[in-house]
C-alpha cells in the first residue's frame, strides 16, 4: 500500500487564482455541443435525418452519447465534422495548463468503425470578462475549440455517426481561509451548431437521466419549456424538422451552489471537526463526531496503520491512510460500526471509498473499493446502497430516505467490492455524517 494525501481533498484541480488567504478557480468543461459542418461558414449538402442525444448525469460528470443519421444529398465529398468543446481560457494568475480541462474518453465512430480526430483551437478567446465572485474578482474567459474529423460520403449515401465522451461539470469556485464557496456545477450542450448542416434536423430525441443520488438538486435551466418530465430521474425532448437556434441550447445544473463554513470546534480536536453547509434554503451539519469500531483491521506496515479511526480523515496525522479490512479475501461481510455522540436525524452518509489519494489514482486502482454497502440505522432500519466505481473528487453521498429518527448507531457491512489490480484489501478513506438542520445556522465567515 501507498501513502495517502487527504489534506485538501475537497479542492478540485483546476485553473486557480491563489491569494494570501484563499483563492478562486475554474474546473471542468464549460460547454460541448452538436457537431457542425464547418467552422468557417462553408456550405454543405449533408443533412441530419435523425439525431438522438443521451445525457447521463453522474456525481462528478456527464456521460454523453450522440447518434446521427446523416445523408449526403450532393456529390461525393470528404465532409469536415467539427465537434465543439469550450474550454476555460488561460488565467494570468495561474500556472495550470488550460488544455487539461478537456472532455474525457472522446470517441467517434462511423458505421461502427472508429474515426480519428484532431484538436482545433479557435483563433481567440471568447466571452472574456471580469467576474466578481463573493470575494475574489476573476478574469474568466473561455476558448472555442473543436474535435475535427473527416467523413467520406458517396453521392446519396447515408451514414451512422456515434460520439461518446465524458464531461466534468463546470464550476467557478472560491475559498477564503477554511470557508468554501462552491458554484453551480453545470453541463452545457449547444444544439445550435447543427444549423450549419443542410436543412433542419429531420427528427430528434434528447434524454436526460439523473444517476447521482440527489435528483431533486438537478434543474434544467434552458430550454425549460422543451423538456417533459417522465419521472424524477428522467426527462425527454422530442422534435421534428428543427432548425436549432441559440434558444435551443441546453444548460443543466447538476448540483446547485453551496457554501461551507467550519462550526468553530477547537483546532486541538480535529476528530470532532464539523462544517455547516448552506445550499439555497437547505442547511446541513457535516461531521465525524462518532466513535468507530471495525470487525477486522489490516496489520500496520511501517508508518502506515489502517485503523478504523482513519475514516475520520484527521489532517493532523503524520501519515494519511485509509481503513482496510484484515481478513483473507475481499472482506465481504466485514463491517464498521459508528456510535454517534450527538444523535441527529440523518440526511446522508458521505463516503470516500477505496484507498484515496487526491494526486495519485494508483493506490485506488490497486486496492479493492466498496461496490455495495448494507446500512443499518439504530438496529432497526436497513437498506443496501450501490456505489459507482469512480475516483470521486468529493465524497460520494449515500442518501438516507424514509427514516427521520435521530441516529445514534450506524452499521456499515461490505456486501460486494470492485477488485483491485494488485491487492484484495478493501479500503474506505473517509466517512462523514450529514445531518439536516431545521433553521439556518449562525456562521462566522472568514475575513
Amino acid at each position: 500500500m501507498k501513502k495517502l494525501s487527504l489534506g485538501a481533498a475537497w479542492l478540485v484541480v483546476g485553473i486557480s487564482t491563489l491569494l494570501a488567504n484563499g483563492g478562486a478557480w475554474q474546473t471542468g468543461v464549460p460547454g460541448t455541443g452538436s457537431a457542425s459542418a464547418t467552422n468557417q461558414n462553408r456550405k454543405t449538402d449533408v443533412t441530419i435525418e435523425d439525431e438522438t442525444l443521451k445525457i447521463d448525469l453522474h456525481p462528478d460528470y456527464a456521460a454523453v452519447e450522440v447518434r446521427y443519421r446523416m445523408h449526403n444529398t450532393g456529390p461525393k465529398v470528404q465532409q469536415d465534422f467539427f465537434f465543439p468543446v469550450e474550454r476555460w481560457g488561460k488565467n494570468p494568475d495561474a500556472d495550470t495548463d488550460t488544455k487539461s480541462a478537456d472532455i474525457r474518453q472522446y470517441e467517434i465512430t462511423v458505421d461502427g468503425k472508429k474515426l480519428p480526430s484532431t484538436n482545433v483551437s479557435g483563433p481567440k478567446e471568447e466571452a472574456k470578462e471580469t467576474t466578481p465572485g463573493q470575494f475574489w474578482e476573476q478574469n474568466v474567459s473561455t476558448i472555442k475549440s473543436w474535435k475535427k474529423s473527416a467523413i467520406p460520403f458517396e453521392r446519396n449515401q447515408t451514414r451512422e455517426i456515434t460520439i461518446h465522451y465524458n464531461a466534468q461539470y463546470a464550476e467557478n469556485d472560491e475559498s477564503v481561509s477554511d470557508d468554501a464557496h462552491i458554484s453551480d456545477a453545470t453541463f452545457a450542450y449547444s444544439l445550435s451548431p447543427a444549423a450549419t448542416w443542410k436543412g433542419p434536423i429531420g427528427k430528434g430525441k434528447i434524454e436526460i437521466n439523473i444517476v447521482h443520488p440527489e435528483p431533486e438538486d438537478v434543474s434544467i435551466e434552458k430550454p425549460k419549456e422543451r423538456f417533459r418530465k417522465i419521472n424524477d430521474t428522467h426527462y425527454e425532448w422530442t422534435f421534428e424538422n428543427l432548425k436549432p437556434t441559440l434558444a435551443d441550447d441546453i444548460r443543466v445544473i447538476a448540483h446547485s451552489k453551496y457554501d461551507k463554513y467550519p462550526t468553530g470546534y477547537s483546532e486541538e480536536d480535529f476528530s470532532r471537526r464539523a462544517s455547516y453547509v448552506l445550499r439555497d434554503h437547505q442547511y446541513f451539519l457535516d461531521h465525524t463526531d462518532y466513535d468507530a469500531t471495525a470487525s477486522s483491521t489490516l496489520a500496520a506496515q511501517g508508518k502506515h496503520n489502517y485503523d478504523v479511526v482513519n475514516i475520520k480523515g484527521d489532517p493532523t496525522r503524520e501519515v494519511q491512510s485509509p481503513w482496510a479490512d484484515g481478513v483473507e479475501g475481499d472482506g465481504i461481510g466485514e463491517s464498521i460500526t459508528l456510535n454517534v455522540k450527538r444523535p441527529l436525524p440523518l440526511y446522508g452518509i458521505l463516503i470516500q471509498p477505496g484507498y484515496y489519494d487526491y494526486d495519485d489514482k494508483e493506490p485506488w486502482l490497486k486496492n479493492n473499493r466498496v461496490a455495495a454497502l448494507e446500512i443499518t440505522l439504530n438496529d432497526e432500519h436497513t437498506f443496501t446502497e450501490s456505489i459507482p466505481d469512480e475516483h470521486f473528487e468529493r465524497p460520494y453521498l449515500i442518501r438516507v430516505r424514509d427514516y427521520t429518527k435521530p441516529v445514534n448507531k450506524i452499521k456499515l457491512v461490505i456486501k460486494s467490492v470492485y477488485r483491485g489490480t494488485q491487492f484484495r484489501d478493501t479500503c474506505i478513506s473517509l466517512v462523514e455524517l450529514r445531518a439536516p438542520l431545521t433553521k439556518k445556522p449562525e456562521v462566522q465567515g472568514a475575513r
